[in-house]
């Protein structure tokens, strides 16, 4: 199975509260998880940083749904290279701060 690994960042849109969107991040890590997709995630003020590992097709379709999600603004992805395995494992989608994400995406 061909694997993903794609990290981007965002800014949180006007309007939406980090508290939601921390929140709801039980909810999507399941999704993620049950289409295969793992990774980590940070927030520094309005900013939010992700890196999504998986499947090459479930890791796609999943950040088109992001950057057409309108709780996102200025997504911009930042890297996205085949990977022969995932660096997270089971992680799930765990919240880090920024620095490490960078870090961490950097060491696949």
């Amino acid at each position: 199975m061909a694997l993903l690994h794609l990290s981007y960042i965002s800014t949180l849109a006007e309007g939406q509260s980090l508290a939601d969107l921390v929140h709801d991040l039980g909810r999507f890590r399941e999704r993620n998880l049950s289409l295969g997709i793992t990774g980590c995630i940070a927030f520094e003020n309005r900013r939010i940083m992700q890196v999504l590992e998986g499947p090459v097709e479930n890791v796609e379709r999943l950040f088109e749904t992001i950057a057409r999600d309108p709780r996102h603004c200025d997504v911009i992805q930042i890297e996205r290279k085949p990977i022969e395995r995932v660096s997270f494992g089971h992680w799930g989608m765990v919240r880090r701060p920024i620095a490490d994400v960078i870090f961490l995406s950097q060491l696949t």
